[in-house]
């Protein structure tokens, strides 16, 4: 499982480079709808769960600490942390901040075992840390479908007719 879960991880850093990196800045910041995140407030958000979010949960789960209770985390705190900041700057801050986490997960060389222990959530209440780290991965795929959808999206006014071969841009 940790394996699985490891592979993912590891590829997510060059799929969000592709999908984003030589992309107008248009398409970077194209809102599909009124609230949702552009491709760069993606990348600010995935930036920032690198280092308030996952590594601190796991790190908490596997510590000594008798309080394993997670500090909420602030889904657009990363808007903030890196206001300003280039789609480019943003892929490489990710891709060092994923290249430390996943070294640190090997250095925890984590058990079967281990998959068990648990952490309190502040909405969903006990995880265990097998649950934290598919969640991770899957995290990272959910949001690199939303980064493909919203270019897709972004792109659909240019295709014409084309248009209504395209179940992501049908409504809904």
């Amino acid at each position: 499982m940790i394996q699985n879960i490891r592979s993912v991880l590891s590829r997510s850093p060059s799929i969000f480079r592709e999908l984003v990196e030589g992309a107008p800045p248009d398409a970077i910041e194209f809102h599909e709808t009124p609230g949702a995140w552009s491709a760069r407030q993606v990348l600010c958000h995935v930036a920032d769960a690198e280092i308030t979010d996952w590594k601190p949960r796991v790190e908490l789960i596997l510590g000594s600490d008798d309080d394993k209770r997670f500090t909420p985390f602030d889904r657009e705190g990363g808007f903030r942390r890196y206001d300003g900041w280039t789609p480019s700057s943003l892929l490489d801050e990710f891709a060092r901040l994923r290249r430390d986490n996943l070294s640190r997960l090997d250095e925890l060389k984590i058990t079967d075992a281990d998959l068990d222990r648990q952490g309190i959530h502040p909405d969903l209440g006990i995880v265990t840390l097998s649950q934290l780290l598919s969640c991770w991965a899957t995290h990272d795929l959910a949001h690199i479908e939303q980064i493909t959808r919203s270019l897709v999206r972004h792109r659909a006014p240019d295709i014409g007719p084309w248009r209504k071969y395209y179940s992501l841009l049908s409504e809904r």
